[in-house]
């Protein structure tokens, strides 16, 4: 049977309700959104995912629309390098802000949630409700969403700042600059760069003998509904980069038409195509993004959870262990993969980082797109002494 996520929140008999129950539209713990192999935590991340990829795009397409036109290519005109990284940094994104804290507050305490079942279950003689309302946590979770998305826009203004500074040097129309910057809003310096590329590309895409790499006139490879690529490590989708499929597929007959009367695309066309282009790659870095953080901030929660156990006396922290958990399936990478291997079998001490691949880390993810929870237990003192 079920367990929605809003019901692990209701007191014991006799015991008055700590806190406000989370919204039934939350999630249902046992009930697997992608494969059966996944994780209580991975299918609580995987259901907010959605709602947290569509808060992200907004914040990003909300800076990009709150950036003036005029106001850009006239600070581009007087060569005010630091006005033009103002009206960027600066753009009014009204409550899109608000929006991306509230669904990860509720990662975190779908995360906490499942925590609190778990303790009740497997320790003897323990009634725990989470407190959403512990001061350490709301102070947390305040720092932790602006640390994001102040963390978004200064990669937004370092992916720009190329651009800004060969357009301005290069004497192009400021205009034309302007609407390339505003067009880069969102996106990492990578992402930004395979834009411009992209332009380049099209505007000698006439001369072409052939596009095989491109596949156009194909379909898009799609899982349960969603664009799929290859990601590197960065989470930048190698197949997008080298292959163009985050291109809108809808403009592929005039692509083909270009390559097979030798006739130049427009400005015009190659304009649609490029916007469309950006507005793709905002989409896809939305969901890496969504993807990543629905993840680690269900773990933050499975751990804070924990850690409020410990606080009220629960369970013993000495004796509380964590586990790093890979995916169970074909996709496990191999940054990942021999993390478990890493750490001890029983798992590390409660405030003990991992040791990884990359450095020691005290919750995954650790990468863009890493599918890794977290698992905490308290042990027997005998268990433990047995290794």
């Amino acid at each position: 049977m079920a367990h929605p996520i809003h019901r692990l929140f209701l007191p014991a008999p006799g015991q008055k309700l700590r806190q406000p129950q989370i919204a039934p539209e939350c999630v249902s713990v046992s009930k697997a959104s992608r494969r059966e192999d996944m994780t209580e935590a991975e299918k609580i991340a995987a259901k907010l995912e959605p709602k947290l990829a569509k808060a992200f795009f907004k914040l990003l397409a909300t800076m990009q629309e709150a950036v003036n036109l005029q106001a850009l290519a006239d600070a581009l005109a007087s060569g005010d390098i630091g006005k033009v990284l103002s009206l960027i940094v600066n753009a009014d994104t009204g409550m899109a802000d608000e929006e991306v804290e509230k669904i990860i507050q509720e990662a975190v305490w779908g995360g906490a949630a499942l925590a609190a079942s778990q303790i009740n279950a497997r320790v003897t003689g323990a009634y725990f409700a989470f407190d959403r309302l512990n001061p350490r946590l709301i102070s947390w979770l305040k720092g932790y969403s602006l640390s994001l998305i102040r963390q978004i826009t200064d990669e937004t203004k370092e992916s720009i700042r190329d651009k800004l500074i060969s357009g301005m040097t290069s004497g192009s129309n400021p205009v034309e600059v302007a609407r390339e910057i505003k067009g880069a809003i969102g996106l990492t310096t990578r992402q930004q760069k395979a834009v411009s590329n992209f332009r380049k590309e099209l505007q000698t895409f006439h001369e072409r003998k052939g596009a095989k790499a491109w596949n156009l006139g194909g379909k898009i490879d799609r899982v349960n509904g969603r664009q799929v690529f290859k990601p590197g490590s960065d989470g930048t989708p190698k197949d997008a980069v080298d292959e163009r499929r985050l291109r809108d597929f809808r403009f592929d007959g005039q692509l083909q038409r270009a390559m097979g009367t030798g006739k130049p695309l427009s400005k015009e066309q190659i304009d649609r195509m490029v916007a469309a282009y950006e507005r793709k790659y905002l989409r896809y870095r939305s969901e890496v993004i969504a993807r990543t953080e629905a993840l680690r901030t269900t773990n933050y929660g499975v751990q804070d959870a924990w850690r409020q156990a410990i606080e009220t006396g629960k369970v013993v922290e000495n004796q509380v262990r964590r586990m790093w958990i890979v995916a169970k399936d074909e996709r496990l990478c191999s940054v990942c993969a021999p993390i478990p291997g890493m750490n001890p079998k029983r798992g590390v001490p409660f405030g003990k980082p991992f040791a990884t691949p990359r450095g020691p880390s005290m919750v995954p993810p650790i990468h863009p797109n890493c599918r890794c929870t977290l698992f905490l237990r308290q042990w027997e003192p005998e268990q433990l002494a047995n290794g």
